[in-house]
């Protein structure tokens, strides 16, 4: 393939695993949303209906919440398996692209022509940034505490829908 072709194939399939992390984090805010106004009725219920009606309601409540929360499970689940899949994807078009790369440029020694090599840092009449190295709790967390999330909700919801009969 041509570099213009590597590009364009590469500029495609970064657009897609930029559009699948954006809908991860937009199912995550809309369900942590959607969590958060059924307390704004869990209040009006425990203080305006007498104790029969308040835990009914309650638990109709809860069961609601954890309706949304198994949902919400399930759409982050399928979202994490589409950003894994577009970004082994690109992370094969990377490995492709850099040994068409290595090609170019043994055809390039070959040639006589001078060739950019490889070290620490590229530097080949420009400047190129090194790369930020993150440590995994920081690369990790933001997608760990998410991913618990759901389930705190649910075990909370549950709890609830528990404690008003309990109690």
């Amino acid at each position: 393939m041509e570099l213009e072709e590597w590009l364009r194939l590469y500029q495609a399939f970064s657009t897609t695993a930029g559009v699948k992390e954006h809908d991860y984090w937009t199912i995550a805010g809309i369900f942590l949303l959607a969590n958060c106004l059924l307390v704004l009725p869990l209040s009006l219920f425990l203080f305006s209906y007498t104790v029969w009606e308040g835990r009914f309601l309650i638990t109709v409540l809860a069961g609601i919440g954890i309706l949304i929360c198994l949902a919400w499970s399930l759409s982050q689940r399928r979202a994490v398996q589409e950003m894994e899949h577009v970004s082994g994807l690109l992370r094969s078009i990377e490995g492709q692209f850099a040994g068409g790369d290595f090609h170019r440029s043994l055809y390039k020694l070959l040639a006589g022509e001078e060739v950019c090599i490889p070290s620490t840092s590229w530097k080949c009449k420009e400047w190129h940034p090194e790369v930020d190295r993150m440590g995994p709790v920081t690369r990790l967390l933001p997608r760990t505490s998410i991913s618990i999330l759901p389930l705190v909700f649910l075990l909370a919801w549950a709890a609830l829908a528990v404690i008003s009969w309990v109690a």
